[in-house]
């Protein structure tokens, strides 16, 4: 797709603050994947979003559960390893 958001076929954005607004966007719009790249977003602190490791579980949670199966791995891997947060290898 090379300089295409894979999202919604637009330019990429050129700075943090468009890019947060292209995903912002599709989360408006209840798309899983973006829900869940925006909890990526959080996890990491990436594109000027502070770390933080509670909202990005929150969103994968709600990414999983209107069918993204890359948020319910990476839920399950967090827990499963104590990655960020308590090891919980049943959950």
């Amino acid at each position: 797709l090379g300089n295409i958001c894979p999202f919604c076929r637009t330019p990429l954005a050129k700075n943090d603050n468009e890019v947060i607004g292209m995903v912002q966007k599709r989360v408006d719009a209840r798309d899983p994947e973006a829900i869940c790249h925006l909890g990526d977003l959080h996890f990491n602190g990436a594109h000027g979003l502070e770390k933080n490791v509670s909202r990005a579980l929150e969103l994968w949670s709600e990414a999983a559960e209107l069918g993204s199966l890359r948020a319910l791995f990476k839920m399950g891997y967090r827990y499963y390893y104590g990655d960020g947060v308590a090891q919980d290898e049943a959950k």
